[in-house]
C-alpha cells in the first residue's frame, strides 16, 4: 500500500525535475545595453538581460529605439550560461534624420550667427566713429579758443587759413562715418531680429521610426481558438 503512493510521487516529480534540469541561461550582451527589447519565440516581449530558456533553439527579435529589428536564432544549451553578443545597427530612417538635422541646425546658425556678428561689428565701428567725432569736435573748440585769445597774426592767419578749415573738414568726414555706421547698425540688427523670429518658425526634423511600428507589431498572442498578432503604433501629438 506504500508502495504506490510513492510510485506516484515518483512519476509525478520526475518530468519536473528533468524539465528543471533541461533549461540553460542566456545572457544578453546587447548594443546598445540600456533600452533594448526582444519579442522571444514571435509570442513574448521582454526587456531583461538574462533569460533562462528550456534547451533546444528559440527565436529572437531584438529592438532599440533608432535601431534596426535583427531576427536571429539562438540554440541554449542545457545547465550552462551562454553570452550572446550582438550590435544592433542604425536604422536609415534614423540616420536620415540625422543628415537633415545637422543640415538644419546649420542653416539656423549661419541664419542667427552672420547678422549677430554684423551688429556686434556695427556697435564696435560706431563707438569708433563716436570717440573721432568727439575728438575732431574738441580740436575745432581749441581753434576756437586760440583764435579768440591769439594775437600773432602769422599764428590767426594759419589758423584761419589751414587748420581750422581742415577740422571742419575732418568734423563733416567723421559725421559721414558717425551716420553710415549707425545706419549700418540699425539695420543689422533689424536683420538679426527678423532671421531669429523667422527661423525659430523652421520645422526642426523628427525621426519617424519605422522600425518602432514594425516591432511593436510582432507579438503573437495565443488564444484557444488559435491566436493574433498585437500590432502597436505610437503617434506623436506634441508638436
Amino acid at each position: 500500500m506504500t508502495i504506490r503512493p510513492l510510485h506516484f510521487l515518483v512519476t509525478l516529480v520526475m518530468p519536473l525535475v528533468a524539465a528543471a534540469q533541461n533549461t540553460g541561461t542566456l545572457r544578453l550582451l546587447v548594443d546598445p545595453g540600456h533600452n533594448f527589447e526582444f519579442v522571444l519565440d514571435k509570442q513574448y516581449r521582454m526587456q531583461q538581460r538574462e533569460v533562462k530558456l528550456g534547451e533546444g533553439l528559440h527565436h529572437f527579435a531584438f529592438w532599440a529605439p533608432e535601431r534596426m529589428i535583427v531576427d536571429t536564432n539562438v540554440f541554449v544549451i542545457a545547465d550552462r550560461t551562454t553570452d550572446f553578443v550582438l550590435k544592433l545597427p542604425y536604422s536609415p530612417e534614423y540616420m536620415q534624420y540625422r543628415q537633415e538635422l545637422a543640415k538644419y541646425e546649420t542653416k539656423r546658425r549661419v541664419a542667427r550667427t552672420i547678422p549677430t556678428v554684423a551688429t556686434v561689428a556695427g556697435l564696435f565701428w560706431t563707438g569708433v566713429n563716436v570717440v573721432k567725432y568727439q575728438k575732431v569736435r574738441q580740436d575745432l573748440e581749441k581753434d576756437q579758443e586760440n583764435y579768440d585769445i591769439n594775437v600773432d597774426p602769422g599764428s590767426i592767419r594759419t589758423l584761419k587759413d589751414q587748420t581750422i578749415p581742415q577740422h571742419n573738414e575732418d568734423l563733416r568726414s567723421a559725421r559721414t562715418g558717425l551716420y553710415t555706421s549707425i545706419s549700418f547698425t540699425a539695420v543689422a540688427a533689424g536683420v538679426t531680429y527678423f532671421l531669429y523670429r523667422r527661423s525659430a518658425r523652421w520645422e526642426r526634423p523628427t525621426l519617424n521610426d519605422k522600425q518602432k511600428v514594425l516591432f511593436e507589431g510582432l507579438t503573437w498572442v495565443p488564444t484557444r481558438n488559435g491566436g493574433f498578432f498585437h500590432a502597436g503604433i505610437t503617434i506623436p501629438l506634441a508638436r
